[in-house]
């Protein structure tokens, strides 16, 4: 850490996770060796299923299982292409998920004629579904769509009636279903419900998706969306004071905890929880406001309450204001960053952590005082990007490598997507394999490693 960090407006913030580093720091090595490593054990095989023996063996990790992830608003969005290039090469060096916008009113702003297609017209901030889908291909990306049903950003030609809204909602679950239903790993089905509530109540949470006040709305969204991904992950998405908040949690009677147990008991498909992660303050009362935020003691307990409900808990969009592109300025993001993502990935129900602005200057409305981005407006990494490099592509990466005619190769590693390449009879061989949680079994105290087979 710079010398000068220390004297920093905002070095309380840091300080508020460093006080409890003496017991937090040690746990969050424990827990990142528990939850996302195993012990892998590979045989090899020829064409024919008989035993081979290679003489060199080389494995390479190629991708992680834990979700690192951004938003992909940005996709081909730039006018000048040597940006857009860039762009698209800093996002997949270290992310391996990426969030598809499916906002109603820019998907579909005219009715029947949804934006799914390469050559629809552009808008800003909102890339047509093909482009994100054909990049996640392209770059073996997993894809999550936010958000299905919003209280806000829907179009001008919804009808009035809820039942019309509902016929409307219906239909439009039905054609990204008819379209992309085996694209999108997880979903944001609906978001930021916390707060809402009666929209004739000016002021009182007041947007313009009325049927959100209907005591099964999110029943029927949930099950529309279940019928028509029936493979996808359903997640609810909620705010990040509404989740993490100094008056908002209070263990198992803290109300977003209360609103998913609720319904989950009335047979909900809920799949996964969603936090956001938007340190959104003035910058004045920024440690009064949001220094509870990164309070590392307290962040692990938040995480602990709400795996009872053992379910995946994606930090669904996460912001950590720079303030500005002063070097200090990004140094302060950057410890906050990087402190942050390591306890988030020590978690065991944390199945993801994303991102939600790459590039300062293109967030949404005034979420551009912030600085958010992981890289400045003409796209050079900021410290962040480089923390959130070094952590995910050399810290928390595995290479092993083994020679002599093994009767199998055991090693240790983290979850994930791998290369092996190996000798045999003077040929050489690669293989890409997967080694996840459920393929090799995720405790390995209490059961054998599940061998991996690879073929010539």
């Amino acid at each position: 850490m710079k010398e000068s960090i220390r004297s920093h407006s905002r070095f309380a913030l840091i300080e508020q996770f460093d006080r409890h580093l003496q017991y937090v720091g040690p746990k969050m090595e424990r827990d990142i060796r528990e939850y996302r490593m195993g012990t892998f054990s590979l045989q090899f095989f020829d064409a024919d299923g008989a035993r081979i023996y290679p003489d060199e063996v080389t494995v390479n990790q190629t991708s992680h299982e834990f979700k690192f992830g951004c938003s992909l608003f940005l996709l081909d969005q730039f006018p000048e292409p040597e940006k857009n290039a860039a762009y698209r090469a800093a996002f997949k060096k270290i992310f391996n998920c990426g969030v598809a916008p499916i906002y109603w009113d820019t998907l579909e702003p005219e009715k029947g004629k949804p934006r799914f297609y390469s050559d629809s017209p552009n808008i800003w901030r909102r890339p047509a579904l093909d482009i994100v889908r054909d990049y996640c291909r392209e770059n073996n990306i997993r894809m999550k769509a936010h958000c299905l049903a919003y209280n806000s950003f829907n179009p001008k030609w919804l009808p009035n009636d809820n039942r019309g809204i509902n016929i409307e909602l219906a239909k439009r679950v039905a054609a990204l279903g008819e379209r992309y239903r085996y694209d999108f790993t997880d979903m944001d089905v609906i978001n930021e419900m916390y707060s809402i509530y009666k929209n004739c109540y000016a002021g009182n949470g007041m947007r313009n998706f009325q049927i959100t006040d209907e005591p099964t709305h999110e029943k029927f969204c949930f099950d529309l969306a279940k019928r028509e991904f029936p493979c996808t992950r359903l997640f609810w998405n909620e705010g990040c004071f509404e989740t993490f908040g100094r008056d908002q949690y209070v263990g198992t009677r803290s109300r977003y905890y209360l609103m998913l147990r609720r319904q989950l008991e009335l047979g909900v498909p809920i799949e996964g929880i969603g936090m956001q992660f938007h340190a959104f303050c003035g910058r004045d009362n920024e440690v009064s406001t949001a220094g509870i935020l990164y309070n590392s003691l307290r962040a692990i307990d938040v995480f602990d309450c709400y795996s009872d409900f053992r379910l995946p808990i994606h930090l669904s969009e996460v912001s950590i204001p720079s303030w500005s592109n002063e070097p200090d300025d990004e140094e302060v993001q950057a410890e906050l960053a990087e402190r942050m993502l390591k306890l988030w990935f020590s978690r065991k129900y944390v199945d993801a952590v994303i991102w939600w602005n790459l590039v300062d200057g293109t967030a949404y409305g005034t979420e551009n005082v912030f600085h958010a981005g992981l890289m400045r407006g003409d796209l050079s990494p900021k410290p962040a990007y480089e923390r959130f490099d070094r952590l995910i592509n050399h810290d928390w990466h595995t290479a092993y490598s083994a020679s002599g005619a093994g009767d199998r190769f055991v090693f240790d590693g983290f979850y994930g997507d791998y290369d092996v390449t190996f000798t045999h009879d003077g040929k050489k061989y690669t293989r890409s394999i997967r080694l996840f949680r459920d393929t090799t079994g995720y405790d390995n105290r209490l059961a054998d490693w599940r061998i991996s087979r690879v073929e010539v």
